[in-house]
Formats: structure tokens, sequence, C-alpha cells
């Protein structure tokens, strides 16, 4: 099934739920309409979750799509907070961990309560 996505904004957050299965081309696609998405909704909270994609990416494309995320940030002087939610083998966290190198203020999750609570809209 070709990888798609739905979002929302949901008031100071942009929730972006992928489904289908891992392509590079596609999953590179998705991630820039969900950044230039949050641009535009001046969101600075971006909740991607994957635990709807089934597949792998190879390391290389992982770090692929942390570095150009990290290039499509720079260029837009963007400094978004990102939560991403999945499970391996889909999602793993190397690609969170290349773009955290590189000063992307991002971490990974299991499941969608975690994510909103680091994002800082937890319910108390």
């Amino acid at each position: 099934m070709k990888l798609h996505s739905v979002m929302e904004v949901r008031g100071e957050l942009l929730l972006v739920v992928f489904c289908g299965e891992w392509s590079f081309n596609e999953g590179w696609d998705l991630l820039k309409q969900t950044y230039d998405a949050a641009l535009e909704e001046r969101v600075n909270l971006i909740l991607v979750d994957t635990l709807a994609v089934d597949g792998k990416l190879t390391t290389f494309d992982r770090y692929q799509l942390a570095t150009e995320t990290v290039a499509h940030f720079r260029s837009r002087h963007m400094h978004p907070r990102i939560a991403l939610v999945g499970k391996p083998p889909a999602a793993d966290g190397f690609g969170v961990l290349v773009a955290k190198n590189r000063w992307v203020d991002a971490e990974m999750f299991s499941d969608r309560p975690e994510a909103l609570n680091w994002l800082g809209l937890g319910k108390n």
C-alpha cells in the first residue's frame, strides 16, 4: 500500500499520521509536506505517528531523511519540536538521533500519550 498521511492542526500542534508502506521518496515527500504545513499554519509542535507504517527503510535512507530534514528546517529558518511515534522495524529512532545530533529538538516514543507529554500537551 502506498505511503500516505493525514494531517490535522490541533491548536499549537500539527498531528500527522503516516499509513502504508515505507519508501524513501514517498516518506521524504510527506515529511516536506508536514514541515511546510507546520510553517504555513505557524505551529512549532509536530507529532508524526508512524504506528500504521509497514516495512523498513535502510540505515542510509533513515540517515538521509534526517539530514534532509535538517537542511529543510535551516533553509526555512524553522526550529520545531518534533515527536515521532513508532515501533521497529518501521521506526527505530536512528533518524531522530541523527537529527538531534544536528540540533533538531526531536524525540521518539512508542505511544502518543508519551509524545504529547514531552511536547508539553499531555493531560494533567
